[in-house]
């Protein structure tokens, strides 16, 4: 399975980056001072103590746990319905790293606070629409011609074009949030389940992206897999901060300076995911790690 293993490999990274990314990482305190009904200055104050330590770890296990059943969840259902279709795998896979790339726009645009989408705002919406409608032309062209890569490439500008013009609102992020914690570990689940649910569109266009990538998988336990490396590259670095809170405040007021690399990293990620996914070059790629490695998969 080294194909999995590559994109397993992925997966993590993505969870790791959407942990990194502005609006999940500097609100960690307050996911651990919520879920764990400590104040700010008893979680900086006290993340030596064993009792504070003990409170964080619990906590924060059930909440890793709650978004990782949702999005486990999630994983097994999108590659169960790319399994009945199996068919079409090659259009899901086109689709998918379309959609893909797309994010990856996105994602790139917003770490250039929305260059891109301000200038296609500045032009007339017959213009843009008039550009957009080309892109897509253009991509549809392309992929009916066996270009998958350059059509995919001009479908997905072309569908981010269209989305920035006339959906301006997908680049505001909403939140769907409880006004009180349920007590306990039970509560922390739970406020690890409405984590998974409503937090968009900052961790949306990676999870997206990852959710898309499962659709392309022939099993749905290969979805579940990817799903899971997701939330372990997301909840490892959430529970290593949580162990280590004193570390964190001193490691984040070096870090923030980092995040719109961070971003742009994302970005650079699915970009080249989606492209992969496009090409079909996913396979080759597979190949030669192992064959530059020897590793053949577990």
């Amino acid at each position: 399975m080294p194909a999995d293993n590559v994109s397993l490999g992925f997966a993590f990274l993505a969870g790791v980056l959407s942990f990194a990314s502005p609006c999940v990482l500097p609100l960690f305190p307050s996911y651990i001072s919520y879920i764990t009904g400590l104040s700010y200055e008893e979680i900086k104050g006290g993340g030596e103590e064993q009792s504070v330590r003990r409170l964080i770890l619990l906590n924060s296990i059930s909440f890793i746990l709650g978004f990782s059943v949702v999005f486990v969840a999630l994983g097994a259902s999108v590659s169960y319905l790319g399994n009945l279709v199996f068919s079409y795998q090659d259009g899901i896979r086109i689709g998918g790293g379309i959609m893909i790339t797309m994010f990856g726009l996105y994602i790139g645009d917003r770490a250039l606070e929305f260059r891109l989408q301000s200038l296609l705002n500045a032009l007339p919406s017959a213009a843009s629409g008039a550009v957009a409608l080309f892109m897509l032309l253009g991509g549809a062209i392309g992929i009916s011609r066996a270009l998958p890569t350059l059509g995919g490439v001009l479908m997905a500008l072309g569908l981010y074009a269209a989305a920035a013009v006339f959906f301006p609102a997908l680049s505001q992020e909403k939140r769907f949030s409880l006004n009180s914690k349920p007590a306990g570990w039970a509560g922390s689940f739970v406020v690890g389940v409405t984590f998974a649910a409503g937090w968009t569109p900052c961790v949306g266009p990676i999870l997206g992206s990852i959710l898309l990538f499962a659709g392309t998988k022939e099993t749905a336990g290969q979805g579940v897999l990817l799903l899971a490396s997701y939330s372990a590259g997301l909840g490892v670095p959430f529970l290593i901060s949580g162990l280590g809170v004193g570390y964190f405040f001193k490691f984040y007021q070096s870090f923030r300076r980092y995040f719109r690399a961070v971003e742009l990293g994302s970005s650079v990620m699915l970009l080249a995911v989606g492209l992969l996914l496009i090409s079909n070059y996913l396979s080759i790629l597979s190949a030669y790690l192992i064959f530059w490695t020897g590793y053949t998969g577990i």
